[in-house]
């Protein structure tokens, strides 16, 4: 399946879209008061004949109500796209809470829709599932906890656990096999520590330090100077000068003039060093890192997929590193279209909105109504090619979810900006299920400076 990602932006009908007043576009086919309190009840109007009603569960209210503005915004730009006139997407707020998603989840099953695209966070589609399952319509989330996932729940987030079977993959593949962790106390972190030493292990390398710190910019000092041994280090670079004053001799003052660049002397005990942060606090944590020591001419950083983000890229203390991400020209391309669009930026999170609704309006065209959005249909596994890539959903012994694989591109080169790749992925895939299990996806690679060899 092919979704199309670069058709113009949608006509302006002079009103603004949907609950944050910031959209300069409107589309017919979004419906407005959907999840609206103050809204007529909806619940008593049947669907047109051939209308298909897709609800959008996000958080339009609350700390996250720019993700979900974006998402349902994106969500449009794909309806447009699809330029279906049976298509009717009906945004609700979630408030960014599970009672609040399932009191939407209730508007939306009381307005007739075939398919829920959303909602957002894991307790959310827990919180929605049993009712969506009791009205035998099928979710389509953006969590990437798969654990909330199965019985007609499938999950479309970016997940970790790919990201980290590809960075580690790759640097161990590059001889770097003693490899350290820097994870945030967090569920993202609890994720990425799940799958971050068995894969070490699988792909022959050590892990060999892994510290955890509490996601605060004021928590981040003391876990990254421990991560550095700075303390002994410290204690060796200024007993080391010591010794060399009292040596006094030309030999002796030569050395000590090429460590005043240094505050810390002794190995590390890592080639490399996984940091699992994003924007905006890897911003504050990247500093830290040469600050005690941990310098990345020597140390290769690798990310995860949260590091794909624009702001990111003019980091000092971040060139040099590794992270997985999609071929950029695509959803670069759409985030553009949509800043046009709407006049704002978008958070990368809004590809998900657009490469969801873009799937369920190809589903959509099935022309067996019972057909369009069965088990069936999300599990081809021929998959869709979207923003980010191509991706196949698959179902698994006990949960489904979409697993994303990037063909193989160009390679990008990194001091520059943007990033360039420095590793694709296959030219086509193959899906194995065995055992419950599937192949994992292998995920390009980006870079964000060329100071090492590759």
């Amino acid at each position: 399946m092919l979704l199309a990602g670069c058709a113009t932006a949608p006509p302006s009908d002079g009103s603004a879209m949907g609950e944050s007043g910031r959209s300069p576009t409107a589309l017919s086919g979004v419906d407005r008061s959907g999840g609206d309190a103050d809204a007529p009840d909806q619940g008593l109007l049947a669907p047109d004949q051939g209308e298909i009603r897709i609800a959008l569960l996000v958080p339009l209210s609350g700390p996250a109500a720019d993700v979900g503005a974006a998402l349902r915004d994106a969500a449009a730009l794909a309806l447009f796209d699809a330029y279906d006139p049976r298509l009717r997407l009906l945004p609700f707020d979630t408030a960014g809470t599970a009672e609040g998603a399932r009191l939407a989840a209730q508007q939306a099953v009381d307005q007739g829709v075939s398919v829920v695209l959303g909602p957002l966070l894991a307790a959310s589609v827990q919180a929605v599932a049993p009712l969506l399952r009791q009205s035998d319509i099928p979710l389509l989330g953006f969590s990437n906890d798969q654990r909330v996932a199965g019985d007609g729940v499938y999950l479309f987030g970016f997940m970790p656990d790919q990201d980290v079977e590809r960075i580690v993959s790759y640097a161990i593949g590059r001889g770097l096999g003693r490899l350290a962790g820097l994870i945030p106390s967090s569920p993202y972190g609890d994720r990425i520590l799940q799958h971050f030493g068995p894969l070490v292990q699988e792909a022959g390398g050590d892990l060999v330090s892994l510290i955890r710190y509490e996601p605060e910019t004021d928590a981040l000092d003391a876990p990254v100077k421990i991560l550095a041994h700075y303390d002994q280090r410290r204690a060796a670079y200024l007993a080391e000068v010591k010794a060399l004053e009292a040596l006094g001799d030309d030999l002796s003052n030569e050395i000590l003039k090429r460590l005043k660049t240094k505050e810390a002397l002794g190995p590390l005990g890592f080639d490399a060093l996984l940091i699992a942060q994003g924007d905006p606090l890897l911003r504050s944590l990247g500093p830290l890192l040469p600050y005690y020591e941990i310098d990345p001419q020597t140390v290769q950083f690798l990310g995860t997929g949260l590091w794909d983000e624009p702001s990111l890229v003019r980091e000092p203390p971040l060139r040099g590193a590794w992270f997985p991400a999609p071929e950029p020209s695509v959803p670069r391309a759409f985030l553009a279209r949509f800043e046009q669009a709407y006049g704002r930026p978008a958070p990368r999170l809004a590809t998900l909105g657009y490469d969801g609704m873009a799937l369920l309006a190809t589903l959509a065209r099935n022309p067996v109504q019972s057909e369009r959005f069965e088990a069936a249909a999300f599990e081809d596994r021929a998959g869709f090619s979207g923003l980010m890539g191509l991706s196949a959903l698959v179902r698994m012994e006990l949960w489904s979810e979409i697993w994303r694989f990037w063909k193989s591109v160009r390679v990008i080169s990194g001091s520059s900006i943007p990033p360039r790749w420095i590793s694709g992925g296959p030219e086509s895939v193959s899906i194995s299920i065995l055992m419950g299990g599937v192949q994992p996806s292998r995920r390009p690679m980006m870079a964000l400076s060329n100071k090492r060899p590759f």
